[in-house]
């Protein structure tokens, strides 16, 4: 009865073994699969990118470069640069010429401040950028409008706009969250004439549908190789990166 019982209890300790092995193989198989990015990804757009600045610490862009998830991979990536008519990011030079040397189309932001001139900030942006390595067209974030009119945004955005191009040949894309699009761009001429990048966090994005927006992002908390901070994710349509690729 003893040997029995012995025999019994390994051959129980060896079941219970090989279960707990294959339910966390099962498991990490799982992880790597569905949640590989933190975050699902919507599948009605087949671009995958993310944007960066020196919050996102120290990249190693050889490792998000790497990066192949269920046929995912980050094809883009968008940097700040610039802040309002002083501010550089401080990881900006070594984001941009990182990403470009591991071949990810790379491109530049610059965070827009409605009470500082837009003359100003153009040209602060373009004296940053213009020797970099960017492949994409440059982007400007609109979020803060300092309770100004729509007239009044716009007319500082354009300002903006027509400024970088004048110096570039390049036409920067708007950022923009989806209230704010909808606040004081939607009625607008510049809603049929400017790209968009527009931010909107959750499982659908309805602005997609127009032909001028171009790019989603939708969320804010992804994760990704090689970055050890939560990462912005963002998705865009199949001719994304023929349109907003820069001339140079």
């Amino acid at each position: 009865m003893r040997l029995k019982a012995r025999f019994g209890i390994l051959v129980g300790l060896f079941l219970v073994s090989f279960l707990s092995w294959m339910i966390f193989n099962n498991y990490q198989k799982i992880n790597s699969e569905y949640n590989s990015f933190g975050s699902n990804i919507p599948q009605s757009y087949p671009v995958l990118g993310i944007d960066v600045s020196h919050y996102q610490g120290k990249i190693n862009w050889r490792q998000v470069a790497a990066i192949a998830h269920n046929e995912d991979s980050i094809q883009f990536a968008f940097v700040k640069a610039t802040e309002g008519i002083s501010v550089k990011d401080a990881d900006y030079a070594f984001n941009v010429q990182e990403a470009d040397k591991n071949n990810i189309l790379v491109g530049a932001y610059h965070y827009f401040i409605f009470s500082e001139s837009c003359i100003t900030q153009a040209d602060f942006f373009v004296d940053n950028i213009v020797k970099s390595p960017y492949t994409l067209r440059p982007v400007i974030d609109v979020e803060d409008n300092s309770d100004l009119s729509s007239k009044a945004i716009i007319d500082s955005v354009l300002k903006f706009l027509n400024r970088v191009e004048e110096r570039l040949q390049e036409r920067p894309i708007i950022y923009a969250y989806s209230n704010f699009y909808h606040s004081h761009f939607i009625n607008s001429d510049i809603a049929k004439t400017e790209q968009f990048w527009i931010a909107r966090y959750g499982n659908d994005c309805p602005l997609m549908q127009n032909d001028q927006v171009l790019c989603w992002q939708f969320s804010e908390s992804g994760t990704v190789d090689g970055i050890d901070e939560r990462v912005d994710l963002n998705i865009a349509k199949k001719d994304f990166l023929k349109k907003v690729r820069a001339k140079k």
